[in-house]
């Protein structure tokens, strides 16, 4: 009888566990899902010696194009309208307008974060190593962090900071 009354128990518990369980309003497993708007961009490199050769923050100028959507499928599409640019000498010293554009990617969980990859199939013949990464540092805020390894053995690191 014991026993009956233990599945019992287990079954209303179980049953209840999984009436408490939040739906995403996006309808989505993924908390990055929605548009989000470009604020802050870092850029940030260093020589083969570990030595910092730039590292530049613009806090604008950000516009409607600079954003990232993420789609329920897997999918998102990243805007911009900017050419920005490190503070090395002969750079120029503030970003360069240019007409929107849009590349789209795909995204995957990994762990708690998301790996982004082009929608391409072609080849790299030059061998430089991209990653990209996505995380939610709070509910309102996404960070994309990009790494390129080079040839040489500089590597850059961009840090863009969206919200919601």
């Amino acid at each position: 009888m014991k026993h009956r009354y233990l599945l019992l128990v287990i079954a209303i518990a179980a049953t209840g566990l999984a009436a408490c369980k939040k739906e995403n309003s996006g309808g989505s497993q993924y908390p990055i899902v929605g548009k989000w708007q470009q604020t802050k961009l870092r850029i940030h490199i260093q020589g083969t010696n570990g030595a910092t050769l730039a590292d530049t923050t613009y806090l604008q100028p950000f516009t409607s194009f600079d954003y990232a959507e993420f789609k329920s499928n897997g999918t998102c599409l990243v805007g911009t309208d900017h050419y920005y640019y490190p503070n090395w000498e002969g750079y120029p010293s503030t970003p360069q307008a240019i007409p929107p554009n849009v590349a789209a990617w795909n995204y995957t969980a990994a762990g708690a974060n998301f790996v982004l990859s082009p929608q391409s199939n072609l080849t790299n013949p030059g061998g430089f190593v991209s990653t990209d990464t996505v995380s939610v540092t709070n509910p309102n805020i996404l960070l994309l962090h990009s790494i390129f390894y080079s040839h040489s053995g500089i590597v850059t690191t961009t840090d863009s900071y969206y919200t919601r």
